[in-house]
């Protein structure tokens, strides 16, 4: 009878420990990352609690000398197996061309430090000509910047 007792007790312990583990790694809502002409800084929003995380999502991002500020409502993304893909529209010209950045963000689980890694922004120019003739030449040519990038957990 002890003995059973003694091994409900030391699983009980195993699992709150495990519990308190996986409890200590939480999603990072703050990534700024940072490339040859090229900054970002990307706050990721709740919409809900107050005072722990930003109330909308915002991008800002700098290309060279030209600064760009986006929010949730502009910026588009999409899950994939390594993590998300943040897009966001520089500039269009119906009929002509839509320009875009992207930025690869991995999946991260933070522990007590804030966590660096590498990642790419992503400069497309899509053409979209309103001509007659199909277009020569690349169709969507796209530029990779190489970023150094940190991701942590804010309280705002």
């Amino acid at each position: 009878m002890a003995v059973k007792k003694l091994s409900l007790l030391g699983a009980g312990l195993i699992g709150l420990g495990l519990n308190g583990a996986a409890g200590a790694a939480q999603m990072p809502n703050y990534y700024e990352c940072s490339g040859r002409n090229a900054s970002l800084t990307l706050a990721i929003g709740s919409n809900a609690q107050a005072g722990i995380l930003p109330a909308e999502t915002t991008l800002n991002l700098r290309i060279g000398p030209k600064s760009y500020r986006f929010g949730q409502k502009e910026i588009t993304t999409e899950s994939t197996l390594v993590g998300d893909l943040w897009e966001v529209a520089l500039e269009h010209i119906p009929d002509l061309y839509l320009k875009h950045a992207t930025v690869i963000i991995p999946t991260i689980a933070l522990g007590q430090e804030p966590v660096k890694f590498k990642s790419q922004l992503i400069l497309t120019k899509v053409n979209t000509p309103f001509a007659p003739l199909p277009f020569e030449g690349v169709v969507n040519p796209s530029r990779y910047i190489d970023l150094n990038c940190m991701a942590s957990m804010v309280y705002y």
